[in-house]
């Protein structure tokens, strides 16, 4: 899947998504104060950690999260599909928004990386999710992955972008004749992606 960030003015931005199924997405940029965009820094978190079922991995696999437009033929049942993606990674996608908002704001305030996971476990513990499986070293390449790519966003001139290819193969879920998932657990309403 290329994933592309297109520069606006001032510090305003939007992605899309060209999944392997042909679909794209449009990502509206909520955070205009960051001279890092928050996706920018989902991907290299998620990128980085190996979140396959983070928000990038869930978009991959068909997630179509509030606020995305969609542009090419969808698969039959791609809603229901999308809705069970999102109740299946719900999790991991929390993990996942917990990780990049500290990687983006380890760049973003020069943390170090020992503060960062600080954070995360303080985060983690309060949310009941258990401590994010990352070290400190780990912590710091992520940090430094994303400083690269942020360099070469802030090279991009307004009207034109940076593409990105999500390395994960996307996850199939298994669907019944009935268009649900074969697994249980896989029903409900479906979640949000809050910045």
């Amino acid at each position: 899947m290329d994933v592309t960030f297109h520069r606006l003015d001032g510090n305003r931005y939007f992605t899309t998504a060209v999944r392997d199924d042909g679909v794209t997405v449009r990502i509206p940029g909520f955070d205009r104060t960051s001279a890092v965009p928050h996706d920018l820094a989902h991907f290299v978190a998620e990128r980085e950690f190996g979140m396959t079922r983070g928000f990038w991995g869930s978009v991959a696999a068909g997630a179509l999260f509030t606020n995305m437009p969609v542009e090419g033929r969808q698969k039959p049942h791609a809603a229901e599909r999308s809705k069970q993606i999102i109740k299946a990674h719900a999790v991991d996608i929390g993990i996942a928004e917990a990780v990049a908002a500290a990687i983006h704001d380890a760049v973003e305030d020069d943390l170090a990386p020992e503060v960062v996971l600080r954070r995360l476990r303080a985060q983690s513990d309060s949310a009941g999710t258990g401590p994010p499986p990352m070290a400190v070293t780990e912590v710091r390449a992520a940090a430094a992955a994303l400083r690269r790519e942020a360099e070469r966003w802030s090279a991009v001139p307004v009207g034109q972008s940076l593409t990105l290819t999500w390395p994960f193969p996307a996850e199939h879920i298994p669907m019944s004749r009935s268009g649900k998932a074969r697994n249980g657990r896989l029903s409900g309403k479906q979640a949000r992606y809050r910045h």
